[in-house]
Parts: structure tokens; sequence; C-alpha cells
């Protein structure tokens, strides 16, 4: 096993409730808390609008298990540079590695357009690789989403 792949993973959902692209990924989230329950997978709210309040509604809509943060001050959004919701990340906490970092899978190819197949599924892909501690062949990818408005650090 190399040294990175050594530690607990997280794996991080930047989202927002109002993003459409978010609300269609809620049942493949759900299916990755499910089918990897030894990562701690946490959806990350980076959005203004998002409060304890919108959070809790959009957990119970969507019937979402992982854990939930904010972000307001996009601490998390700086330290892995997300740009969009939806964006995974693959974190290695212990050994601060990013395995994996992009979207989800190659469903969506741009705004509000939907490829019917998916062909490539790479968060998948990259937990595989971790599993079977093997180099992930895609370590980036560039998702399609919401923008997440950047906040200037003082």
């Amino acid at each position: 096993m190399n040294e990175t792949q050594k530690g607990p993973i997280e794996i991080l959902f930047f989202v927002s409730e109002k993003c459409p692209i978010c609300q269609f990924y809620t049942a493949k989230i759900n299916q990755i808390v499910a089918d990897y329950p030894e990562h701690k997978v946490i959806l990350v709210f980076p959005n203004d609008l998002s409060d304890a309040k919108t959070m809790e509604r959009f957990k119970k809509k969507y019937k979402l298990t992982a854990t939930m943060v904010l972000d307001p001050e996009h601490d998390l959004v700086q330290k892995f540079g997300a740009t969009v919701t939806p964006e995974v990340v693959v974190f290695n906490s212990s050994s601060k590695t990013v395995h994996y970092q992009g979207r989800i899978d190659d469903n969506y190819y741009r705004i509000g357009k939907r490829k019917t197949i998916v062909q490539t599924n790479d968060l998948v892909d990259a937990l595989h690789a971790l599993q079977n501690k093997t180099d992930s062949a895609t370590v980036k990818t560039t998702p399609v989403g919401c923008f997440i408005t950047q906040k200037q650090k003082k």
C-alpha cells in the first residue's frame, strides 16, 4: 500500500440546495454513502443562501444520510479550489492527499445537457482504485454545475 492510501478517506461533495444538477445527483450520493461505509461522506454547502434550515429541508426531501456542513467563509472551497456544485473531492485527511477531484460522472456534459447513458463513473472508479490499492487512472476532471461565487479572503 502506498503512503497516500493509509488513513481515513473523506468524500466531500460541494452542493447547493437550489442547483438542479445537485438535486439530480442526490440518489447517487446516497448510493456512495451506502456502498462506501468505511469513508466519511460530507456535503459541503458553500452558498450564502444555505443555513441549517435549508440544509435540513434538502436532507429530508432527498433522504440524505451524509454529514452536512456549511462553508460560509469558503474555507473548504478555497482549500480545494472548488468552483461548482456539484463537485467532489476524495481526500485523505491524514496524508493531506487529494486522490480525486471533479465531476461525479460524465452524465452532464454542460449545463442543462445530459447524456442518455453514463460512460464514465469517475468518482466510483477513483474509489475502486483506492479499495484495490492502485493508482486511479484519472485524478482530476472538470465538473459541470452551478458556479460557486468565490469569496475573497481578507
